[in-house]
């Protein structure tokens, strides 16, 4: 439990802030705090969905996670605490940071899709299929498939380097659209939460989205993927 001491300074800043000064200084000091809880509930919520046994039919396998399966990923959350310091040292470095943020910016939104499809989806496929290369594979990315059994919280059963990369994939769109001038809040929650939402439900052992629906429409497989 020691290490969510590390929200420690940012908690201290927003309450000396709240207590001996009109406005918060620093705001992004809040919506980091608020984002980490968020992305925490989320796998939380996830992780309740996908143990219930009585979905049935919806399971890729049947049986439950093992105990040990939980402890090995029992620290699954570190990729959140990573991104939160990041993303601290981030605002510390560019000064406009410190200025709020309007709630929406649709060129902002335009901007971010653009960086995300140009840049983050072929980058993390690549590094993907690299850490599925034998040298990588056996001794970074064999940890995320150790686990037996799909389950959300197995997104974040991964190595620091591979912490550091997705950190990477996901921070490409977020800070390209702040530094041209075009970031918003709702575009900074939204990405984050949407990424978490989808890496959830692919790791996730119940089955969202029918296999009809592709058979169907073959091409949303190129915009969604599932656990299947």
């Amino acid at each position: 439990m020691a290490k969510y001491a590390m929200y420690g300074p940012l908690a201290a800043n927003v309450m000396y802030s709240w207590i001996y000064e009109d406005s918060y200084k620093h705001p992004w000091c809040v919506h980091i705090l608020i984002i980490c809880a968020l992305r925490g509930f989320m796998h939380q919520l996830w992780s309740s969905y996908n143990n219930m046994l009585f979905l049935g039919n919806c399971r890729i396998k049947q049986q439950g996670v093992e105990f040990k399966q939980i402890d090995n990923e029992w620290d699954w959350d570190n990729f959140i605490l990573l991104q939160g310091l990041l993303a601290t040292m981030a605002c510390l470095m560019f000064p406009s940071m410190d200025d709020e943020f309007p709630i929406w910016n649709t060129k902002g939104f335009i901007t971010l899709m653009l960086l995300h499809v140009m840049a983050s989806e072929p980058l993390y496929y690549w590094m993907h299929r690299f850490f599925h290369g034998r040298y990588l594979f056996t001794h970074y990315h064999s940890l995320h498939h150790s686990s037996s059994v799909p389950h959300p919280l197995t997104a974040g059963h991964a190595t620091f380097l591979e912490h550091l990369i997705l950190s990477m994939v996901i921070g490409i769109p977020i800070m390209g659209s702040i530094l041209m001038g075009s970031g918003s809040t709702s575009m900074i929650y939204g990405y984050v939460l949407g990424f978490d939402f989808l890496r959830c439900m692919g790791h996730s052992n119940v089955e969202v989205i029918h296999g009809a629906i592709f058979n169907k429409l073959p091409f949303l497989r190129y915009l969604i993927y599932t656990p299947t």
